[in-house]
C-alpha cells in the first residue's frame, strides 16, 4: 500500500493538528502563540510548507512499509512475512 499526501492535503492535516493543540491542550498562552508563529511560516505554498509535506509523507512510507507483510511461498507453503525479512 503506498500513501502519499499532496501539498494540499498535508497543509489541511497540519492546520487541523495545530488547531485541536490550540483549542483543546493545556498548552500555555505563549505556547499556542508558538504554535500559531509555527503554522504561519507553513502556509500554503511556502519552502517550509513543502519540505513538511515531504516530511510527513517519508513518515507515513515508513509507518506502512514497517507494518506490510505479505504471503511468500517457501518450501510448498505460503508464509507471512515482513518484507524487510526478504
Amino acid at each position: 500500500m503506498q500513501v502519499i499526501l499532496e501539498l494540499d492535503e498535508a497543509w489541511s492535516l497540519m492546520s487541523l493538528i495545530s488547531s485541536y493543540i490550540i483549542d483543546k491542550s493545556g498548552v500555555s498562552q505563549q505556547g499556542k502563540q508558538a504554535i500559531r508563529r509555527w503554522r504561519t511560516d507553513r502556509a500554503s505554498g511556502t519552502v517550509e510548507m513543502d519540505r513538511l509535506a515531504i516530511g510527513l509523507n517519508e513518515a507515513l512510507g515508513t509507518y506502512v512499509d514497517e507494518k506490510t507483510t505479505r504471503m511468500v511461498r517457501q518450501k510448498g507453503r505460503y508464509q507471512s512475512i515482513r518484507e524487510k525479512e526478504l
